[in-house]
């Protein structure tokens, strides 16, 4: 079970770097394009470490439980795109792509990591890793689809995939975690030093991608539906299917927080990329990742519960 006094002290910590961040966009010292930069950096660089770190702490003892992580990983992915695809079969296609995408994914790459390490430590993060190898794969193949007729060939989306740093850096941890081996030391910290950078740079970016809200703009029904189907019910659904299972309870926590994630922050990027509802799309992110700071210590804490 979750310490809640740990919880309320990472959500804490967490919540003054996301102001920090607001801070910094607001006065402009955090610029898009400086935000695009530090994004590329945690996910080509930061993430890849944070998840090599995890693995060198692993136990290849785990591993029927991470097969069950990605197994459950993918059932989910195809009961969302099923669900997404029924929901809003009527709604016009400029908005249509944007409510499925949002259903479909949370920012479990993203804001998911540091939250699983802060809950769960190193073993919570393997498991978040290879709960990731699924969801990168449906993002780059239906994912895409939301928005355009032709999402690329089978070919373009297993390079995309096969070459992810994060997905490189999970089969490399695997394979240390088989096959142990002693780092040099100045590598082994290196590698230690950046994967500390993680929580701190992601939440400036979150931040500061809160600071362009527009609040007069962010409150809508449709917003108001993702906000409770991305927030509530989706995790809801997760926990039960877990305690009908009956899995493993690190399993069974770690699959139900990240499900609990708000809107990928990768929806407002594919929106205005392909001339749908961009600002709609910024503002699902902007208002579930707000809400969340209230939402994922309940799922944090009900599932300890529950299990």
């Amino acid at each position: 079970m979750v310490d809640m006094k740990n919880l309320l002290t990472m959500q804490g910590t967490m919540f003054l770097m996301i102001l920090a961040g607001m801070v910094l966009g607001k006065i402009h010292m955090i610029t898009k394009e400086g935000r695009g930069s530090l994004t590329k950096i945690v996910i080509n660089l930061v993430l890849p470490c944070n998840i090599l770190y995890a693995f060198s702490k692993a136990d290849s003892s785990a591993l029927s439980s991470m097969i069950t992580v990605v197994a459950m990983a993918f059932f989910l992915q195809i009961v969302w795109y099923l669900a997404s695809k029924l929901l809003w079969k009527k709604m016009p296609a400029y908005r249509r792509g944007v409510m499925r995408y949002s259903f479909q994914f949370s920012n479990c790459g993203f804001l998911g990591n540091p939250v699983i390490e802060g809950l769960y430590g190193a073993q919570g993060l393997i498991y978040a890793s290879v709960y990731l190898i699924p969801i990168r794969i449906f993002m780059w193949s239906v994912g895409l689809g939301c928005f355009q007729e032709n999402s690329g060939s089978f070919g373009k989306v297993v390079k995309k995939v096969v070459t992810h740093p994060c997905i490189l850096a999970t089969v490399v941890g695997i394979l240390w975690m088989f096959f142990p081996i002693q780092l040099p030391e100045f590598l082994y910290k290196t590698i230690y030093s950046f994967n500390l950078c993680l929580t701190p740079f992601t939440m400036l970016i979150i931040g500061s991608i809160m600071a362009d809200a527009n609040l007069k703009e962010m409150f809508c029904k449709d917003i108001y539906v993702i906000c409770l189907l991305r927030l509530v019910v989706q995790p809801l659904i997760v926990l039960c299917i877990c305690r009908l299972l009956n899995l493993e309870t690190l399993v069974a926590e770690v699959v139900t927080v990240l499900v609990a994630m708000p809107v990928a922050s990768t929806t407002a990027i594919l929106a205005s990329q392909n001339d749908c509802d961009a600002t709609f799309a910024s503002n699902a992110v902007i208002l579930t990742t707000i809400l969340s700071l209230i939402t994922i210590p309940l799922f944090g804490r009900l599932v300890g519960v529950v299990f």
